[in-house]
Parts: C-alpha cells; sequence; structure tokens
C-alpha cells in the first residue's frame, strides 16, 4: 500500500511489552485484514486522509478499556470496549478493526441506508 494511515496511541497503566503486542497487531489489522478497505479509500480521492487513534487502559483489577477513533477522510468511526473491558489485551485491537471493517462493508454495499 503506497499511502499508509497516520496511527496514533495513548497507553495507560500498560506494561510495556503489553504495548508492543498491541501495536503489533494494529500493524498487522492495517498492512493484512484492512488494505483493500484502505485501499478504496484511498482511490476514491488523491488527497484523502485516514488516522486511527486509540487509548488503551488498564485499571487496578487488570481489566483493559480501549477506544479507537478512526478518521478516514472526513469521516469519523468510533469504537469502544465499553465500561466492562477486556481481559485478554490482544481483543481490543482485533475487535476495533473488525467493526471498522463491518462498518465500511455496510456503507459500501448498501450505500442508501442511514449511518449507524
Amino acid at each position: 500500500m503506497a499511502k499508509k494511515p497516520v496511527v496514533s496511541y495513548q497507553f495507560v497503566d500498560v506494561p510495556a511489552n503489553m504495548q508492543a503486542i498491541v501495536k503489533d497487531i494494529v500493524q498487522k489489522n492495517i498492512e493484512g485484514k484492512m488494505d483493500s478497505y484502505l485501499k478504496k479509500i484511498y482511490a476514491k480521492k488523491d488527497t484523502a486522509e485516514i488516522r486511527i487513534e486509540y487509548v488503551i487502559k488498564q485499571n487496578k483489577l487488570g481489566k483493559r478499556k480501549g477506544d479507537f477513533k478512526f478518521n478516514y477522510d472526513g469521516e469519523l468511526f468510533k469504537w469502544s470496549t465499553g465500561d466492562s473491558g477486556f481481559k485478554i489485551i490482544e481483543d481490543i485491537p482485533n475487535h476495533a478493526f473488525e467493526h471498522f471493517k463491518t462498518h465500511l462493508s455496510d456503507i459500501w454495499e448498501k450505500p442508501n441506508r442511514p449511518k449507524k
């Protein structure tokens, strides 16, 4: 992929080894699972930009909460773990990207469908 999304992140009380795991999973999602979807966004407009921002926090009980913002050419899609959080940190970015992929599919396959 010639153009790449701009990724920014913040971790709160998350050990360095787990931060590295999350960053790696985010990169794998961008380069693998999302590659064809991102190419479509870039193909629609030469100046299209994609920004992915995420914050992952670990609470005192060891649960992790995550918030992702996918800004793609002026559109915004948000996904959050909610208050309950996740035990397995790897699940957070995988779920976020899966929901973003579903969101894009819904828009492109059913363009007249109201946005969620």
